[in-house]
């Protein structure tokens, strides 16, 4: 069992996956550790937007209160929307729809904070809105923020 697959990811990717059937995202998937690469490879062969793509994380551990062992995630990830036409209207579109998707992600982790599931600092979201140029151009939002889960049952 890792810290990444058997923690962070069990616990934010069906937070994003609800983002399927709540805001129409048609991808989630998690970087390989090397960038944008995996993104950049799914979008020759299926639909990416809107899409969510999450940096395979950075971590640090910390020992809590005598008992509790605690991952922060240093979480980035990008929520990107593909314009309808190369116009400014569709774009700002693109953008407001991405920032609806990060605001409802942010929404349902800081009520998750509230009922001891996650450790979310909330002072280190970082919400940066990001042009994607690749293929397409996409337009979007990357999220920084610290992620703290509970580990005694993978570190212990």
């Amino acid at each position: 069992m890792t810290p990444t697959d058997n923690l962070f990811w069990d616990y934010i990717a069906p937070i994003l996956e609800t983002q399927k059937a709540e805001k129409g995202v048609k991808y989630v998937k998690m970087s390989d550790g090397n960038g944008m690469d995996r993104l950049l490879e799914d979008s020759v062969s299926e639909d990416v937007y809107p899409g969510i793509f999450v940096l395979r994380p950075k971590y640090t551990t910390k020992y809590v209160e005598s008992h509790i062992l605690m991952v922060n995630f240093n979480t980035v990830f990008y929520v990107w929307c593909y314009p309808d036409k190369n116009d400014r209207e569709s774009q700002d579109s693109a953008y407001t729809h991405a920032e609806n998707i990060v605001a409802t992600i942010i929404n349902k982790l800081q009520h998750d904070e509230r009922v001891c599931k996650n450790f979310l600092d909330f002072d280190s979201i970082q919400v940066e809105p990001v042009l994607y140029v690749s293929v397409d151009s996409a337009y979007g939002y990357e999220v920084k923020m610290k992620l703290g889960l509970v580990a005694n049952h993978i570190l212990c």
